[in-house]
């Protein structure tokens, strides 16, 4: 079992090695350059604006370390067929279980160590704490985890694996009860809180047969999941879309689409009924006004406007040839410049949509006019200069 579980966690990170070359190209990686610099930027001008002893700092401690509790979830690595071939091995499928347990909960602590490092600023800044109380407060995050995962660990056995609102409930209630009184008592007694809750979960849940039904289908909503993100960048096998009506995209589709051009319409029709492509165009534009409106630097707002823009323009690019596996569009008797135009004619009307929104955006919690009037400025500049050089030259590539 121990070699089952190493062969299976190597196989594993290789196919997330393979998805991830994919997710991580050079733009993504400069996007979340400026992305993570933009917010820690932000993050380190706020911090002076606050106050000590503000009685709502406290509930955003509280409920930060609830939240990153649930970050890491129980990788099992079990497979269909497993409950047919191992199903004899009841020892040993412990054995395996527990290597998964403790596998999931190393990578997991990691995690929970570096989002206790991002609020450790938020709390020194807000709370007088001492050397010991911040020791004790990395403790109660690693033992909150500790809880979780054991807490996933009893979901999937025979006795308790049926009970999934108990364990719904102890997965929020057990870090929260640590982290209140952590924050609203003191950081020791919050330390002996969490380690109680999990001494007591460590004791009381000690039956842990496993249920191969659940664990085969907790692990199926795992891994659906992780290709559910790597699906917003890339085609994964794994994830289909589902087909259904959409009444209310049919005023969209006229606006993207040209009466009397086949193209113009297949391409409107294919944007919007594509879940990979305008997935990710609203998705990427919902993150940019976000972060945009969040944002307090002026000039740090317009280049994330600027890279958002960008990002979200070279996603569209694949649409092109949604329809050259159709034999039938190659019959049509219309010129491939014909094609083309339309192509960037739907480019353009995307691209300037989300460009107005997220400029717009940009506004801010300050109500910043004039720093979104430039926006919207540079934004329409950066529109035309996409439009007429680089899709220009990207379509180019594409009939190659």
């Amino acid at each position: 079992m121990n070699k089952l579980f190493s062969k299976r966690r190597s196989q594993h990170f290789m196919l997330l090695l393979r998805y991830w070359r994919l997710v991580f190209n050079d733009h993504f990686v400069i996007a979340l350059f400026f992305l993570f610099g933009a917010l820690a930027y932000g993050y380190s001008q706020w911090l002076p604006t606050l106050g000590p002893h503000e009685w709502w700092t406290r509930l955003i401690l509280i409920g930060w370390f609830t939240v990153i509790a649930q970050i890491g979830r129980l990788a099992t690595l079990i497979k269909k067929p497993d409950p047919v071939f191992l199903l004899p091995q009841v020892e040993g499928i412990h054995r395996y279980l527990n290597q998964a347990t403790w596998y999931s909960l190393i990578l997991a602590e990691i995690m929970t160590v570096v989002g206790t490092f991002i609020a450790l600023p938020f709390a020194l800044t807000t709370e007088r704490l001492t050397g010991p109380e911040i020791v004790a407060i990395f403790l109660v995050a690693i033992i909150n985890k500790a809880d979780w995962m054991h807490i996933a660990r009893k979901s999937l056995s025979l006795r308790w694996g049926s009970q999934q609102w108990r364990t719904r409930l102890e997965y929020w209630v057990n870090p929260l009860l640590a982290s209140t009184v952590m924050w609203l008592v003191n950081p020791y007694v919050g330390l002996v809180v969490a380690l109680i809750l999990y001494l007591a979960v460590i004791g009381y849940y000690r039956d842990l047969a496993v249920n191969w039904r659940i664990a085969v289908k907790a692990e199926q909503d795992r891994m659906y999941s992780v290709y559910r993100f790597f699906n917003l960048f890339t085609d994964v096998p794994s994830v289909q879309g589902n087909t259904k009506r959409r009444k209310w995209a049919d005023g969209l589709v006229q606006w993207l689409s040209k009466n009397g051009q086949p193209w113009s319409y297949l391409y409107a029709r294919a944007f919007v009924r594509s879940t990979e492509v305008s997935g990710i165009v609203s998705r990427l534009t919902l993150l940019g006004m976000i972060i945009v409106f969040l944002l307090p630097a002026g000039w740090l707002s317009t280049v994330v406007v600027v890279l958002f823009i960008y990002l979200i323009a070279t996603q569209l690019m694949p649409l092109y040839d949604q329809y050259e596996a159709n034999v039938f569009t190659h019959i049509y008797p219309i010129p491939a410049n014909q094609q083309q135009a339309d192509f960037k004619q739907l480019l353009a009307k995307v691209t300037s949509l989300e460009a107005l929104l997220i400029a717009l955006a940009s506004v801010g919690w300050q109500l910043n006019v004039g720093q979104m009037a430039v926006n919207l400025i540079i934004a329409a500049v950066e529109v035309f200069l996409l439009i007429r050089f680089y899709f220009n030259v990207r379509v180019k590539k594409l009939m190659k």
